[in-house]
């Protein structure tokens, strides 16, 4: 009994040994394996796919995808890529050079010069035309990033606040989305829609 008992013993370890060999020398194949290798490339694909459809305006830097080799959980891997993107988004600066230097006479209106004069803190009684008329003059998209804007979801930036002497006049201002217009407004960030898109692509795939 005492034999069989050291036999069953050192037939153990013996297996144990090899278990872990085979893992040690197999364990990128397990690593993808268990992770799916294939769901990052789906990942990506998806990523790129959004971006490029969804902010058309901007070249995102994707050196993130190399950077992030060394995080050997793909889960992991995959929000540090979209958090890097965010943070592109975030820092994006507009360069003045692209601000409009005029609008064409054809979309102003009776009353428009008129109403661009500020009324203490009262918008345009014909705000409403404004907006139409900035859709109109950047074919519908956010000035900064390119996004597809409606009437309905759009904000309006000014190049020059109130504050520091800006008025109404269409060439002061900019039709955004609502990401955009948090951070050209210095805002509080508790949300963007941004973040909350490339988090479900992370989750979907």
């Amino acid at each position: 009994m005492h034999f069989l008992g050291l036999d069953f013993i050192v037939s153990s370890i013996f297996w144990l040994i090899l278990v872990f060999l085979f893992i040690f020398i197999f364990k990128e194949q397990i690593k993808k394996l268990l992770y799916g290798a294939s769901t990052f490339d789906l990942f990506l694909t998806k990523l790129k796919t959004y971006l490029k459809k969804t902010y058309p305006k901007i070249k995102f830097n994707f050196d993130i995808i190399e950077e992030s080799k060394i995080e050997e959980n793909p889960s992991t891997r995959k929000y540090l890529i979209a958090d890097n993107i965010v943070t592109q988004f975030i820092a994006l600066k507009i360069d003045p050079s692209s601000y409009p230097s005029g609008t064409p006479s054809n979309i102003h209106w009776s009353g428009y010069a008129f109403h661009c004069e500020p009324n203490k803190d009262k918008l345009p009684k014909d705000w409403a035309q404004r907006k139409q008329a900035l859709l109109a003059r950047d074919k519908k998209v956010c000035f900064r990033c390119g996004k597809n804007i409606t009437a309905a979801n759009m904000e309006v930036h000014m190049i020059r606040g109130l504050d520091q002497g800006g008025k109404y006049f269409l060439e002061n201002l900019l039709p955004v989305c609502k990401d955009c217009h948090k951070l050209l407004d210095h805002k509080k960030i508790n949300y963007l829609q941004i973040k909350d898109d490339l988090y479900d692509i992370v989750k979907t795939s």
